[in-house]
C-alpha cells in the first residue's frame, strides 16, 4: 500500500504542495489559520507521516512494526491468549529483521502519534472491539493487520479464528450430552462480530432460536463475578460457554463459591485451550485455536503489505474441540 504524500494531502484539501509543506513543517505564518486547520485535519485523517520521518522512510524502511493495544486495566498483555500471540508475532517479525514495539492507545490521536513518532513500517492491532477499532480511525497508507476484530476499511489484513465454527463445536458437544438451556458469557458491548459469530454458531448447533448471553470481560475476576448473574438471570441453564479459558476458569470458581458443582450442576466450556485449561479443576473442555499461528499469520500478512502487496486477505485459524472434565450430561 502506497504511503500518503504531500501531494495527496494537497489534493485532498485543494491547496498547493508548498502550502501543505509549510503547515507540516511549522511555518504557519505563511498560511491562513483556516487553511492551516484544514491541512492539519487532512494530515490526521489521511495518516500522513510528516517531515524528517517521511523523508527517511522514502529512502529506507525503519523495520519497525507497532503493536497497538487497548489501555484497559494495569497490563497490556494480561491474558494467556495475548501473551502467546504476541510472542509468536515478535519471533516471526524478528526472523525477518523487523522489530516489534508495543503501545497502549485510547484515541485516534494516540495512533497518529505512534505512527509519526516511531516512523512505523506497519501496524498490528489487537484487543479492540469493532466499535473501538472504528473510533481509532486508523491511518490510510500505513500497512495494517487487525487481529480478532472486524474492520470494513479496504486494503487491511485480518486474522481471527473460525469463530462461527468454534461456537458450533461447543454447541454440538453440549447438545450431544443433552443440553438445551445454554448461556454464553463474554464481552457483548462494542459491536463485536467475533462474539456474534460464536453465538450464532452455538445457536445453530443447539437448534434453538435464541441463546441468552451475559456480558463479561475476558478475565478471571470477571468470570467469578458473572457466575451469580448467570444463576440469577438464567436459573434453568445447565451449561455455560465462555469466550476465553481465563473467563471460564473464573466462572468455575464463582459457581463453586455459590455452591454449584461443575459439571454436576452446570457444564462449562472455554475457548483457546490455553495452558490454564489443563491446570484448573475440573480441567476445561474448550475450543482450541492455534493462537501462535494467529501471531505468525499476522506477521506474514503485514510483511507482505510492507513489501507492496496491494490487497490483504482475511485468514481464519482452524479450531477444534478438546473434551475434558468440565462438561457432562445435564442433571436429571
Amino acid at each position: 500500500m502506497a504511503r500518503v504524500t504531500l501531494a495527496d494531502v494537497a489534493a485532498h484539501v485543494g491547496v498547493s504542495v508548498m502550502t501543505v509543506s509549510n503547515v507540516v513543517n511549522g511555518r504557519l505564518g505563511r498560511v491562513s489559520a483556516p487553511t492551516a486547520a484544514r491541512v492539519q485535519d487532512a494530515v490526521a485523517s489521511l495518516g500522513y507521516v510528516p517531515h524528517g520521518a517521511a523523508r527517511s522512510l522514502a529512502a529506507r524502511r525503519t523495520h519497525l512494526v507497532g503493536l497497538l493495544l487497548p489501555t484497559r486495566g494495569t497490563s497490556l498483555l494480561g491474558s494467556p491468549h495475548d501473551q502467546t500471540l504476541v510472542g509468536a508475532l515478535e519471533v516471526t517479525l524478528r526472523r525477518r529483521d523487523h522489530h516489534l514495539l508495543l503501545r497502549g492507545v485510547e484515541t485516534a490521536a494516540d495512533v497518529r502519534d505512534s505512527v509519526q513518532r516511531w516512523s512505523l513500517d506497519g501496524i498490528v492491532v489487537l484487543g479492540f472491539t469493532d466499535d473501538e477499532l472504528a473510533a481509532l480511525d486508523l491511518p490510510r497508507g500505513v500497512p495494517t493487520v487487525v487481529v480478532d476484530a472486524h474492520d470494513d476499511a479496504p486494503g487491511r489484513g485480518h486474522v481471527r479464528s473460525d469463530d462461527h465454527e468454534g461456537g458450533r463445536l461447543a454447541g454440538a458437544h453440549l447438545a450431544a450430552l443433552g443440553h438445551r438451556d445454554v448461556v454464553l458469557v463474554g464481552p457483548l458491548a462494542g459491536g463485536s462480530r467475533v462474539v456474534a459469530a460464536r453465538l450464532d454458531g452455538l445457536r445453530q448447533s443447539l437448534g434453538v432460536g435464541h441463546v441468552p448471553a451475559v456480558d463479561a470481560a475476558t478475565t478471571y475476576d470477571a468470570g467469578v463475578a458473572a457466575a451469580p448473574r448467570v444463576l440469577r438471570d438464567h436459573p434453568g441453564a445447565t451449561a455455560v460457554v465462555a469466550t476465553a479459558d481465563t473467563l471460564a476458569a473464573g466462572l468455575c470458581r464463582g459457581l463453586a463459591d455459590a455452591g454449584r458443582r461443575v459439571p454436576g450442576d452446570l457444564s462449562v466450556v472455554g475457548y483457546d485451550d490455553a495452558e490454564l485449561a489443563r491446570c484448573v479443576t475440573p480441567a476445561l473442555t474448550t475450543v482450541r485455536q492455534d493462537v501462535a499461528r494467529k501471531g505468525e499469520a499476522a506477521a506474514r500478512l503485514l510483511l507482505a503489505a510492507i513489501g507492496g502487496a496491494p490487497d490483504l486477505r482475511t485468514e481464519h485459524v482452524h479450531v477444534d474441540l478438546v473434551v475434558r472434565a468440565s462438561t457432562a450430561a445435564p442433571p436429571s
